[in-house]
């Protein structure tokens, strides 16, 4: 039995050490792979918000791509989505549901989670459209 509880243990956190995906898009992958999968999904570069855009769970989402402050050329350092929301009690909204999710207790200053065992994380911020996503992959030159 405790053998059993081991291996079922190992298990889990070996699930959990994975790669972040977002949508289905591995963010560890090379920024080539990452831009193929998501003009698969269906999402198009828009020249005047310099992003890719396009839905997400029924949203209207924005997509950006920092692929220039990184530790390793040719690697994803932070991915930004943008979405799009009026509500001004989005922000304060979300942070409690990432608090839940990712059981922080949040200091109220910093809205940083990690989102996966690879070390990727994940800051929520105002932005002048809505709420703002910022996932830092572990190449991201901070």
């Amino acid at each position: 039995m405790k053998k059993l509880f081991v291996l079922l243990f190992a298990m889990a956190v070996s699930l959990g050490a994975g790669a972040f995906d977002f949508d289905g898009i591995n963010l560890n992958a090379s920024v080539n792979k990452i831009s193929s999968e998501i003009a698969k999904r269906g999402y198009s570069y828009d020249e005047a918000t310099d992003a890719f855009t396009g839905m997400c769970q029924g949203t209207q989402i924005y997509l950006s791509m920092n692929w220039k402050d990184v530790k390793e050329s040719g690697k994803l350092g932070q991915l930004i989505v943008e979405i799009p929301v009026k509500d001004a009690n989005a922000i304060s909204a979300i942070t409690k549901v990432f608090n839940v999710i990712y059981h922080v207790a949040n200091d109220g200053v910093s809205n940083k989670y990690t989102v996966s065992g690879d070390g990727t994380t994940v800051e929520v911020r105002s932005g002048t459209k809505g709420i703002v996503l910022v996932y830092n992959t572990p190449y991201y030159k901070k």
